[in-house]
């Protein structure tokens, strides 16, 4: 499938990055990687992640403490955000 991220994901994205650049220069980018390792895995079986409480489908990021969140809009999957450890996810049910 082919992916979408909304605006608000790729705000999520750049957020989580500078972020992690602050605790060690260069992890920023490895966290992007990593994000974008996940959603490869996304966009090749997702139907092999359930929904959850939230409705959307959550992926785990393996080397971080980050889940992205993501809906199956044929013939697209829609990542609708971008949580690293410790942040609100019930912001999650108002983005689209």
């Amino acid at each position: 499938m082919k992916a979408r991220l909304t605006a608000q994901t790729e705000m999520d994205l750049l957020r989580g990055m500078d972020w992690f650049d602050r605790v060690s220069i260069g992890l920023g980018e490895k966290f992007k990687a990593e994000f974008y390792l996940a959603l490869e895995r996304i966009k090749e079986n997702p139907e092999m992640f359930a929904a959850d409480h939230t409705g959307y489908r959550p992926c785990r990021l393996k080397r971080f403490a980050a889940v992205l969140y993501f809906r199956i809009d044929a013939p697209f999957v829609v990542v609708v955000g971008l949580f690293t450890s410790g942040e609100d996810e019930s912001h999650l049910q108002n983005r689209g």
